[in-house]
């Protein structure tokens, strides 16, 4: 079954982050399979140009459920408009001019098969941001460290700054992971470990898409 339900992501961390919030939640990882965006070497680094490109492609491959994820970066609804933009002319057009707060599920009847398509822009459908700052909502109430780590940035300098400022959740959820009892803990890995919490309230949302989307 699983290669009929494909998540596509923009690359390595977002699929560790998705395996192991799957894995606190208890949904079967073999459920679905999860592929990070392909072709030459120098896509990498724009990994969500690539994944749109992947879209049209991976809709029109005899799926019957597939989900995306994509950073959002500076603004939520270009993302979104971007994705409709790929699939005008198509079978799967006539996506809604936004997306769910909740995680959009669409629901395409093709001759050949039913197609549900779900999409999830990081970080909740609405806001700019990446999985990074999704990650930073993970961050345990109890947690004594972050404020330290804001406290440590808000000091660097502007003209010292080396990271743009659309990059701060990076800088943040890395500078954390790194003052850990075991530092520098990948994203996924640092789920299992707990510095960050995939149970709570906030990431329900995206863990019923998820359900939604592939597995139910």
């Amino acid at each position: 079954m699983s290669e009929r339900r494909v998540l596509l992501v923009e690359g390595k961390d977002d699929e560790h982050v998705v395996r192991h919030i799957c894995k606190a939640h208890g949904i079967d990882p073999s459920a679905f399979e999860i592929h990070q965006p392909e072709g030459p070497a120098e896509y990498f680094d724009a990994g969500v140009e690539r994944l749109l490109e992947q879209v049209p492609v991976r809709l029109n491959s005899g799926v019957e459920r597939l989900a995306v994820i994509l950073d959002a970066d500076e603004d939520a609804g270009h993302r979104w408009s971007q994705l409709r933009d790929r699939l005008q002319g198509t079978e799967f057009q006539g996506m809604p001019e936004n997306p769910s707060g909740e995680g959009s599920v669409l629901e395409f009847d093709l001759e050949t098969r039913p197609v549900r398509f779900g999409v999830w822009i990081m970080s909740n459908n609405t806001q700019p941001g990446m999985i990074e700052n999704f990650l930073t909502w993970l961050v345990p109430r109890e947690d004594r460290m972050m404020p330290y780590v804001d406290r440590f940035l808000d000091g660097i300098p502007a003209a010292d700054r080396l990271f743009s400022p659309s990059h701060l959740a990076k800088a943040r959820v890395h500078s954390f992971l790194a003052v850990q009892k075991t530092p520098g803990k990948p994203l996924g890995l640092a789920i299992t470990f707990r510095y960050l919490d995939a149970k709570t309230d906030i990431v329900m949302p995206f863990v019923n898409w998820l359900r939604r989307v592939l597995i139910d």
